[in-house]
């Protein structure tokens, strides 16, 4: 179901997506290049999953799991610039900077960025367009992402404590996942109780994710908290992600299989 998820919604991104034929070609061709780069669509499939969970329908979930596609996108072009995180290559192929130039980059940033709203603008019912652009919005801001990562520059060549390393990976990470799992909730008309244990699960489990990144790759908490306390905490962060699904009983299984295949890359 996973891949055919995915199929669904690379559908759907080549649909929303301008053709790479039309002027600014270059612009559109770097667009398709960045997007169409292998990713694992986890945050649209959380999207999607989340909706089901809450009762809603595929086609309702979509455009906003696409547009939530559209911005980690962008997110990831926009880091792997000079003046960030400097990375050459991203998922085993050229950065959109090192493919279509560095001011290309940056514009393609944000043509996915602005194509990500104009999507969630259109959608059917007004009121959970605002609603969904209202949580998108804050989720990648200074609130958020983009907040995120500025503190994780500020620190860059610095030590980082245990709540500036949990405030960056809250800001960086945790609030899309939160936020993919709220989106879900808006698009099926959830009520305040299941966007809240919806809201939970993808928080509890975008903590989790970056744990298990830091425990594959050796990288920050495994630094500050050493290995065997950056497991206990990414499978208590698991357990707790289960623990917001219960209210929703059978209908979140595939939410629950994410989990399992995040402690399942935790203990490889």
């Amino acid at each position: 179901m996973r891949m055919d998820l995915r199929n669904i919604i690379d559908r759907y991104l080549d649909k929303y997506l301008p053709r790479q034929s039309e002027e600014p070609k270059i612009i559109h061709k770097a667009m398709r290049y960045s997007v169409f780069s292998g990713g694992k669509r986890l945050r649209p499939i959380l999207v999607i999953e989340s909706s089901r969970a809450c009762g809603g329908r595929l086609k309702d979930a979509l455009p906003v799991a696409c547009a939530v596609e559209l911005v980690h996108t962008y997110s990831l072009i926009h880091d792997d610039l000079p003046s960030m995180d400097n990375d050459d290559y991203r998922r085993g192929k050229l950065s959109c900077h090192k493919k279509f130039g560095e001011a290309n980059a940056i514009l393609v940033g944000d043509a996915l960025l602005t194509l990500a709203f104009n999507i969630i603008s259109k959608r059917g019912d007004p009121k959970v367009a605002v609603g969904a652009i209202s949580q998108l919005s804050e989720s990648i801001g200074t609130k958020g992402m983009v907040g995120g990562q500025a503190i994780d520059i500020e620190f860059k060549n610095r030590d980082k404590n245990k709540n500036i390393l949990q405030n960056i990976n809250h800001l960086k990470t945790s609030k899309l996942f939160e936020t993919s799992a709220k989106l879900g909730g808006i698009a099926a008309g959830a009520t305040k109780k299941e966007l809240n244990a919806i809201g939970m699960y993808g928080a509890s489990l975008g903590m989790a994710f970056q744990i298990v990144d830091d425990i594959i790759d050796g990288e920050d908490y495994v630094k500050l908290f050493g290995m065997d306390k950056a497991r206990r905490d990414s499978e208590a962060l698991l357990r707790r992600a289960k623990d917001a699904l219960k209210i929703f009983g059978k209908k979140a299984e595939r939410l629950e299989e994410i989990v399992n295949e995040a402690s399942y890359r935790k203990n490889r």
